[in-house]
């Protein structure tokens, strides 16, 4: 009778197996391949600046101090649009996902949303909200607003019956 011989498992059960460094070396790459696409004209000027380019005019941008004068409002910006869309959007989907009769009449308008590339509504949100900071507020809350009420609603519908049931039970 011949022994059984226990065969290998290969990839090591798909375990993720981090590898340092990885990243950081891909991204130097990828910039570096930029650099010398954009150099010998293998990729237009027009479609992408070279990475050179740009490092330098962050580097004129910081010296002259108008690095920070532009970043803080636009950090302002980002971050009130995105606690303002992901404020609404949580509420939007716990309701959603709790009632009827709106998981009916907003669904449709979400999933019809959703995939709208929401720069192309910058037109529509200038004339509705101005030039001014309006404008770009609501655009960013509603870019945030979409995902989150999906993601929202998702996790809430998704919420396991019995657990439910046994948190009803012990009132």
């Amino acid at each position: 009778m011949s022994e059984k011989k226990e065969v290998e498992f290969r990839a090591n059960g798909f375990a993720y197996k981090k590898i340092p460094f990885l990243g950081v070396f891909t991204f130097v790459l990828l910039i570096i391949l930029l650099e010398i696409g954009t150099r010998y004209n293998y990729i237009s000027d027009l479609t992408l600046p070279k990475p050179s380019n740009v490092f330098a005019a962050f580097i004129e941008l910081y010296d002259s101090g108008l690095l920070f004068e532009h970043l803080i409002p636009s950090c302002t910006r980002l971050f009130v649009g995105s606690c303002v869309g992901v404020f609404l959007g949580i509420i939007i989907g716990i309701l959603i996902a709790l009632f009827n009769t709106l998981r009916a009449s907003l669904l449709p308008l979400l999933s019809a949303l959703f995939p709208v590339p929401k720069i192309a509504l910058l037109p529509l949100f200038v004339m509705w909200f101005g030039i001014d900071e309006g404008s770009k507020y609501a655009l960013i809350a509603l870019g945030t607003f979409t995902p989150t009420v999906v993601a929202t609603y998702a996790a809430v519908d998704n919420v396991d019956r019995n657990l439910i049931r046994m948190g009803q039970s012990f009132g």
